[in-house]
């Protein structure tokens, strides 16, 4: 079985790994930017509750 690598920080995924579709990091001048990943990439657990899920808040209280 092929082991995963998180597309995020490049350590090995130990069990399916999560979506990090909504990931966003901040460019040179501070401004947010969507991070853009493959369609069969995944990211670890740390990685998801450290950056994925913190953008995805960031995005739907945006609107507000």
């Amino acid at each position: 079985m092929k082991k995963e690598v998180c597309c995020i920080c490049g350590c090995e995924i130990n069990g399916w790994g999560n979506n990090p579709a909504g990931a966003m990091c901040k460019d040179s001048e501070g401004n947010a930017v969507e991070l853009t990943f493959g369609p069969n990439e995944v990211c670890c657990d740390e990685c998801n509750k450290r950056y994925v899920i913190p953008s995805r808040i960031y995005k739907m209280n945006r609107g507000r």
